[in-house]
């Protein structure tokens, strides 16, 4: 199952938004990276000392002059950050972009925060069909589950979303164009063949 997790935050500095994260979450380790590895300290290898399935996340600034790349683990759900994000976003008195979806299931969510607040929400979820007797289940649909703040967004497909309907919109198309509509720019200088760094924080489970 390909995963696509990115939350751009309109800052100019990766620690920056590493402290930010380090208030809200209970980090571990971290190091610096030219390859992103989002299974970092989730899995045992020679460059981790394995003591418990904990979490990696994912900070860079790679691809905007102005935003910072943070790539979460959704192991607890899509929602799981929501709080954490509204607070860094009124800290910091900016906006942050979320955007997370599986391609084979084509579950997604798309997010905005600002100033402390969530403007919108967007959310396509998968239900189940159960076939009786084996208790086994097939995919029957993905629907919305979620359409907060939808009706101010500039994206005909998020206005019109309805909740409970049948919708199967997000794609990497979709969240591209969410993105530059909510004025994040893939304006970054750096040589994509020598200055790519990546920040790895460990969260820790408990």
């Amino acid at each position: 199952m390909a995963t696509y997790s990115q939350t751009n935050i309109k800052c100019n500095d990766v620690q920056t938004v590493a402290t930010e994260l380090k208030k809200y979450l209970l980090i571990g380790r971290e190091k610096w990276l030219d390859t992103r590895k989002p299974w970092f300290y989730n899995v045992p290898h020679d460059e981790n000392s394995f003591n418990g399935d904990n979490l990696t996340i994912v900070v860079s600034k790679i691809e905007s002059e102005d935003w910072v790349e943070v790539e979460f683990d959704f192991q607890f759900g899509v929602y799981f950050f929501d709080e954490i994000l509204k607070l860094i976003s009124k800290n910091l008195n900016t906006e942050i972009l979320l955007a997370y979806y599986q391609s084979t299931s084509g579950q997604g969510r798309l997010a905005k925060f600002k100033n402390g607040r969530l403007e919108l929400s967007y959310y396509e979820k998968y239900r189940y069909e159960v076939t009786p007797g084996d208790d086994s289940y097939t995919l029957k649909s993905n629907y919305v589950a979620d359409n907060f703040g939808v009706s101010g967004s500039s994206i005909e497909l998020l206005k019109n979303a309805k909740l409970e309907d049948e919708s199967l919109i997000i794609d990497y198309d979709l969240i591209n164009e969410f993105y530059k509509a909510e004025g994040w720019k893939g304006d970054s200088d750096k040589n994509i063949f020598s200055d790519w760094d990546y920040l790895h924080l460990e969260q820790l489970k408990k």
